[in-house]
């Protein structure tokens, strides 16, 4: 199973968004993991009830509208987020092929095969961003991300020097870019490809 995680410097960054532009024409069958750190509760809630994963106006329910086969909703103490996160991944059942994760606090104990960094150019950082900023794969900034509803026109900067053949593959496929165009972005960026597969560039 794919794994994508999805985190933000701040709420409202458009996560929702981008996961919803990442599940279109998805030829996977995928879910996603919505999460939300509350230090006040005594337990984890982990919901997959469709009357709340499908209230109009929620997250949850866009990103149902875009594509998303399985949805769950968690809420947990930070401390119980592994145990949270279990329960969610039972929940969601055998036949997912691709899992979107969003949230922050929950990529530390987590290892995606990519991980998105949305940055908000209008407010302040979060602490809990700046514990997954700098292992993000990529970075988006806010603004572009909001005014599109294509990833193709959205500009992304590759974080580290080098990324993988997978990697590629994988995200050039989630931003329904040509693999040609992919390669023409990291030789721009001066990213170098590893652990190459034959007739990637």
């Amino acid at each position: 199973m794919e794994m994508i995680g999805v985190s933000a410097s701040a709420s409202k960054a458009g996560k929702t968004t981008l996961i919803s532009l990442m599940l279109k024409n998805s030829r996977y069958r995928t879910g996603v993991i919505k999460t939300t750190v509350n230090n006040e509760l005594d337990q984890y809630k982990v919901i997959n009830d469709p009357k709340i994963i499908n209230k109009n106006g929620t997250d949850t329910a866009r990103v149902v509208e875009h594509g998303a086969d399985k949805v769950i909703l968690l809420e947990s103490p930070a401390a119980e987020l592994p145990s949270a996160y279990q329960l969610a991944q039972t929940l969601l059942g055998d036949g997912i092929e691709r899992l979107f994760i969003e949230g922050n606090t929950i990529i530390n104990f987590l290892n995606p095969d990519l991980l998105f960094y949305l940055e908000s150019q209008s407010e302040p950082e979060k602490e809990s961003s700046k514990m997954v900023k700098n292992r993000a794969n990529i970075k988006i900034k806010t603004n572009p991300l909001l005014q599109t509803n294509q990833l193709a026109t959205v500009p992304f900067l590759i974080q580290p020097d080098k990324m993988t053949c997978y990697q590629a593959f994988l995200l050039a496929d989630l931003f329904q870019l040509d693999i040609r165009q992919l390669g023409r972005i990291m030789r721009e960026q001066e990213v170098e490809l590893v652990k190459c597969q034959l007739g990637l560039l």
